[in-house]
């Protein structure tokens, strides 16, 4: 099935490669191997271009927030106040029924920032659980 916005192109990849991308698939419910590939090329840009403007993306953000008004600036210093509230809340109850290493806590946190980076801060607990990626969470 053709389709206007999408071009076909060859790949070929190691025998080992493609072996795991088979596994992935099947293990986080892809629905394709082009699928796979599509959403890992994605992924893979998204990272890039986010570790090159890291510095640009923080003076437009600065730059945006110096342009707001003080009234809107107050509702998202009050949103933020409630999100962080929510939070910790979460963490206390979390770390009351769990009982996670330092060191596992740290790899969590590399895939949290990854996952948020990778998603644009998009990351649903559902599509956690959907893929059954108990190793993130």
């Amino acid at each position: 099935m053709e389709s206007e916005d999408k071009q076909r192109i060859s790949l070929y990849l190691d025998k080992e490669t493609v072996l795991k991308m088979d596994e992935a698939i099947k293990k986080y419910d892809y629905r394709s191997r082009n699928d796979f590939v599509s959403f890992a090329v994605d992924n893979l840009i998204a990272d890039k271009l986010l570790d090159e403007n890291d510095t640009v993306i923080s003076e437009k953000l600065s730059k945006a927030i110096a342009e707001m008004s003080e009234a809107q600036t107050l509702q998202i210093a009050k949103s933020m106040f409630r999100y962080a509230v929510e939070m910790e809340l979460i963490m206390r109850m979390f770390s009351e029924i769990t009982d996670f290493t330092p060191s596992e806590i740290e790899d969590m946190r590399k895939d949290a920032i990854r996952n948020v980076r990778r998603t644009r801060g998009k990351v649903r607990l559902d599509d956690l659980f959907k893929r059954k990626d108990t190793q993130s969470l």
